[in-house]
């Protein structure tokens, strides 16, 4: 991360997970309001907020897929990378319903195919004093759990707030769902009222937090693909210990860890995978070209199913991860 974080806004970040708005997140935090939003305006510019639901509630599942394949990006795909290290791959990553992973991994020609099972995201801990962690800690070593996947899929209004406000953490309900009714696929006129009632009864409920991470634009997006039992951990080890950390998919027996790091940094991740035992088979991969989809999920979904169909917009920041 290029520029450190001030006391303020490192003490914001700590206390991200306490809220959902920013009036909660000021509480928690124990700083007026006013201030709280000027500090997020400004950390817009360095660092991505992201409105976390639990996929598996949604009948969604994040999923990796890595290709020495061109593959085009099938339908679910939120993020293309063409890398390269000591071979070049193509990585697609998604947010993909249930009974169509299997297509996505032959879609994408997947070579390593991984859930997200658990997702690991930067800590902002990482960015204060160094700490120590013992990596034999039994939290830290368990294994992921596996959570069946809704079978139905939420309903048009809750899916099209969603599809904006996962990236948009903050908009208001009526912005995103007007923006959605604006983008296509038929969505009925619901009243403010209905709006807050579906995403205080439907939404809300389905929801893990608010979570950040620093990205910078300058910097390449760096990709390292962990295998063995103590993968898991060695990811979570990761995203406790490095300021660049971004995020991780992390699957049994294996994980995606997406980064910025410097070479500090990727001193102690290898530190890390040694003490832990954890293999590195494909080496580190650098991002040369990256596409980022916001998905419009509420395309997707037909009679409260799934549909196998593309939604995604090219935006410039990233929906998901």
């Amino acid at each position: 991360m290029a520029e450190p974080l001030g006391e303020e806004e490192l003490r914001i970040l700590l206390n991200l997970e306490r809220g959902l708005t920013i009036k909660a997140i000021a509480r928690a935090a124990g700083l007026p309001y006013t201030r709280v939003l000027r500090r997020f305006e400004e950390l817009s510019e360095r660092f991505v907020l992201r409105l976390l639901p639990r996929f598996e509630e949604l009948g969604l599942v994040p999923v990796a897929a890595l290709s020495r394949v061109n593959a085009e990006a099938p339908p679910f795909t939120t993020l293309r990378i063409r890398a390269g290290g000591a071979e070049e791959y193509r990585v697609h990553v998604g947010l993909v319903p249930a009974p169509y992973l299997e297509r996505f991994a032959r879609d994408t020609a997947g070579e390593v195919v991984l859930r997200g099972l658990e997702l690991a995201y930067w800590s902002p801990q990482s960015a204060g004093p160094r700490q120590s962690l013992d990596l034999g800690d039994e939290e830290l070593l368990a294994l992921p759990e596996e959570r069946k996947p809704a079978g139905r899929a939420p309903d048009r209004v809750d899916l099209a707030l969603l599809s904006y406000k996962v990236s948009h953490p903050f908009m208001k309900l009526s912005e995103a769902y007007l923006r959605a009714m604006g983008s296509g696929g038929w969505l009925p006129e619901v009243s403010r009222q209905s709006l807050a009632y579906h995403y205080r009864r439907h939404v809300k409920p389905k929801l893990a937090g608010l979570r950040s991470y620093p990205l910078d634009p300058e910097e390449p997006l760096q990709l390292v693909y962990l295998e063995g039992w103590r993968a898991p951990a060695a990811a979570r080890a990761a995203s406790l210990l490095l300021p660049g950390f971004i995020c991780a998919l992390i699957d049994k027996g294996k994980a995606l860890v997406l980064a910025q790091l410097d070479s500090r940094q990727r001193v102690e991740l290898y530190r890390i995978v040694r003490g832990l035992r954890v293999a590195v088979p494909l080496g580190e991969l650098l991002a040369e070209e990256v596409e980022t989809y916001q998905l419009r999920l509420w395309e997707a979904e037909e009679r409260k199913r799934w549909t196998y169909a593309w939604t995604g917009v090219r935006v410039k920041k990233p929906f998901f991860p």
